[in-house]
C-alpha cells in the first residue's frame, strides 16, 4: 500500500477503485474514479474515462476485484498497477481513506 500510495503522487497516473458504487461512497482513496468492475459496462466505463498515456492503478476492497480489472485493462492496452491488499491493506497502514458520507 505505501508503493501504491508512491505511485498515486507521481502526476502521470489514473486511479480507479473498482467496488460497487456503494462501497465507494463508504470510503475511497482520495481522487480515485468508480468504475464498477462488476457492471456490464466495464470495459465502455473504462475505454470511455481513461487515457492509455498513463498508468492506471485500480483497487477494491481486498485486491481479488481489482486483479480481474487489471488482467481486463491490462488485455486493452492500459498499463495497470494492482493494489494487492485491496483498500483493506490501505487502511491497515493508516492511509487516508475519503467518504461522501461526511459531506
Amino acid at each position: 500500500a505505501l508503493e501504491f500510495e508512491k505511485e498515486i503522487k507521481s502526476d502521470s497516473v489514473q486511479l480507479v477503485d473498482v467496488r460497487t458504487p456503494q462501497e465507494y461512497t463508504e470510503g475511497h482513496i482520495d481522487g480515485a474514479l468508480n468504475i464498477n468492475m462488476q457492471s456490464d459496462d466495464f470495459k465502455d466505463m473504462a475505454q470511455r474515462n481513461l487515457s492509455k498515456d498513463s498508468t492506471v492503478l485500480v483497487y477494491c476492497r481486498s485486491g481479488r476485484r481489482s486483479l480481474d480489472a487489471a488482467e481486463i485493462l491490462t488485455s486493452l492496452g492500459y498499463k495497470v498497477v494492482n493494489l494487492k491488499g485491496g483498500i483493506i491493506e490501505w487502511k491497515e497502514d493508516g492511509l487516508p481513506v475519503v467518504s461522501e458520507q461526511e459531506n
